[in-house]
């Protein structure tokens, strides 16, 4: 594994690519972002935010003026925030798959006392453990379709209700770095689903031909192909505001928002992917998959913004991201999905990378030259 000579970020990590310099996307877009000459102009943006409220003002939509996808995290309830007093009726949409923590429910509790209408929407339950297991045993990924429900139920429901605007949350492509073309789109497209929302095109309309699920079951999610020319426009929050983790902490404690009383598992972190169990699943395979996990990817951000030297990256790296799953992770999807430990712990090791992973003479797994930066971070395209 090589890593970028600024952050932390491996060149296994997907849609990465690194310069010349052995730079990768994430740290060149976060240049941008800072930039005092040739960078983004927030200003700029702040103003066509402005319009983009004026306008979804002026539609005078029958029920609600601008629609937020919500988590009860602290960057969906930043998101609330930035649409506060301004005289917008607000629909706050989440998506609740039956394996909510308890300081996920309380903190979702939040929004409504923000100002802002709640919707939860929860699957049929008999489709997703369904959905769930198969995304687990056959690609190594519990959130094959829940990522992508959580993406587009929240469009459809604004579309429904003839909601004029949709704040997500922030554009991955350009914060956390990939294709030039998307990263740079402020706006939800077919492309940017497609790419970061399903796996590998792993997406509804495969999984209704692979598994003979009918289409209209999994039609909340996929991406609905009407949202063009519909007069519902979503718009991503990171184009608009300078994406900022510790910021967007700040602002949600106001309101009310509690972190962990220590770190979760897998970062050192207490405030991140909190309100989800099966969030741990997902981000261990990306472990046992591409070699790094949540440590790295918020000890990147951290950097990048002067919080951390790289070298104190490392040591926050080495204490957690490599963390084995705790028992109540595994119990907990096991009576979510039905699966036995025995299988749960097979599939684990199925998706183990042999081209990353090895083993000591104890017989226990490491990854070799981990963290190590032996040699010039390779070109990718």
């Amino acid at each position: 594994m090589h890593y970028c000579r600024r952050c932390l970020l491996p060149d296994t990590k997907p849609h990465i690519a690194f310069d010349a310099e052995g730079v990768c996307t994430a740290c060149r877009a976060h240049e941008k972002k800072n930039a005092a000459i040739g960078g983004i102009d927030w200003a700029a943006r702040a103003a066509e935010f402005e319009k983009l409220i004026e306008e979804a003002r002026a539609a005078k939509a029958p029920l609600f003026d601008v629609l937020v996808p919500v988590s009860g995290g602290k960057d969906s309830i930043t998101q609330i925030h930035r649409v506060l007093g301004r005289g917008l009726r607000i629909l706050a949409v989440n998506v609740d798959y039956g394996m909510k923590t308890a300081i996920g429910q309380e903190n979702l509790a939040v929004i409504p006392r923000m100002g802002a209408t709640l919707f939860q929407a929860t699957p049929d339950h008999t489709l997703h453990r369904e959905l769930v297991r198969l995304g687990y045993e056959d690609f190594g990924d519990p959130d094959l379709l829940s990522h992508t429900l959580l993406h587009a139920l929240p469009l459809h429901v604004g579309m429904r209700f003839s909601v004029p605007l949709v704040l997500l949350g922030e554009n991955s492509a350009f914060e956390y770095g990939g294709d030039a073309d998307i990263a740079d789109n402020n706006s939800m497209t077919r492309a940017w689903f497609d790419r970061y929302a399903a796996n590998a095109g792993h997406d509804a309309r495969f999984v209704s031909r692979q598994y003979g699920i009918p289409f209209d079951r999994l039609r909340l999610y996929d991406f609905p192909d009407e949202l063009p020319g519909s007069g519902t426009k979503a718009v991503f929050s990171s184009h608009f505001f300078h994406w900022d983790s510790e910021a967007h902490l700040e602002i949600a404690t106001r309101y009310g928002f509690k972190p962990l009383d220590k770190p979760a598992e897998g970062t050192f972190r207490t405030y991140v992917g909190i309100d989800e169990k099966i969030h741990r699943i997902h981000q261990y395979f990306k472990v046992l998959k591409f070699g790094y996990g949540r440590a790295t990817d918020h000890a990147c951000e951290d950097i990048r913004n002067g919080r951390l030297t790289r070298e104190q990256g490392k040591e926050l790296v080495r204490q957690h991201d490599l963390l084995p799953l705790s028992e109540h992770f595994k119990t907990d999807f096991c009576g979510f999905t039905g699966l036995s430990r025995a299988r749960f712990d097979a599939v684990i090791e199925r998706y183990r990378n042999p081209a990353i992973w090895s083993r000591d003479n104890n017989g226990r797994w490491f990854i070799p030259g981990h963290l190590v930066d032996a040699a010039p971070a390779r070109q990718s395209a």
